[in-house]
């Protein structure tokens, strides 16, 4: 088992694009998508570290990093505040549900409220019931429907 303290989590920095392209590689969506798309995550993935409208943290055990989390800030016109938007959540298989999940969005509730930002988003699909108990966990409900068409077809 896995004792709290000993996970770290920490802002990104572009020397983790490794170890978070680690996490990526252990995942079932990494397995179906790495062959074509490599060269476009590693690069996204450092335009990503170096975009000030991000924040992407690294959950550390033993000095490797075994999960991430990445949100963007975007100002609702409608709304007249800040929103952020959760990106993505990836643990590595191995390090799944032993609170680093729950570490890295505490993390990020914690400093989208330091940062004024009034509604925080995440997406999961609705078959991920593991990832929408540790939303609900904290606060998230089924507020909007989100809708989404390949562009593909």
């Amino acid at each position: 088992m896995i004792a709290e303290k000993e996970i770290i989590v920490r802002e990104a920095t572009n020397k983790d694009a490794d170890g978070i392209i680690k996490v990526l590689r252990s995942t079932k969506l990494g397995e179906e998508t790495w062959n074509e798309n490599e060269i476009f995550v590693i690069e996204n993935l450092q335009k990503r570290l170096n975009d000030k409208q991000f924040m992407v943290l690294v959950a550390e055990f033993n000095s490797s990093i075994v999960g991430f989390i990445d949100y963007a800030v975007f100002p609702s016109f409608w709304e007249c505040q800040k929103q952020g938007l959760i990106i993505n959540l990836f643990v590595h298989p191995t390090y799944q549900s032993k609170g680093i999940g729950s570490k890295l969005l505490k993390a990020i509730i914690k400093r989208a409220k330091a940062e004024n930002i009034v509604e925080l988003h995440v997406s999961t699909e609705w078959k991920n019931a593991k990832a929408r108990k540790l939303y609900g966990k904290y606060g998230f409900t089924d507020e909007h429907l989100l809708l989404e068409r390949s562009s593909r077809d």
